[in-house]
């Protein structure tokens, strides 16, 4: 399970940034995710909600965006859905195609009250 190591890394920045503002607590965390990473949505909050219990962060909420993976054909310029990591291109059948979205792995924002 990844997930927890991706939830003590999200945790860190936050409260690196959560440090700037003393005064505020951190209501919600965002994240984007793309399909590629192979995180699972609900295992990930699962983690986030255990490892934030009983912390200055306990009652935060993740949100997260997931993307699809898409790429563009280096030969035909189409853009298509990437599938499992297959980047042939359904018009000309290239393979290699540049990745546009779907290895994201960021976090978006935090909200503060």
């Amino acid at each position: 399970m990844h997930e927890m190591s991706i939830v003590e890394a999200l945790l860190s920045q936050i409260r690196q940034e959560a440090c700037n503002y003393p005064e505020k607590h951190v209501s919600n965390v965002c994240v984007r995710i793309g399909a590629l990473r192979q995180v699972v949505p609900e295992t990930l909050t699962f983690c986030f909600v255990t490892a934030v219990r009983s912390t200055s962060l306990d009652g935060c909420r993740l949100t997260i965006e997931q993307l699809p993976a898409e790429a563009r054909c280096r030969k035909c310029s189409v853009t298509f859905h990437v599938e499992e990591n297959w980047f042939q291109c359904p018009r000309c059948g290239e393979l290699g195609s540049n990745l546009l979205t779907g290895n994201e792995l960021e976090l978006t924002s935090l909200e503060l009250e």
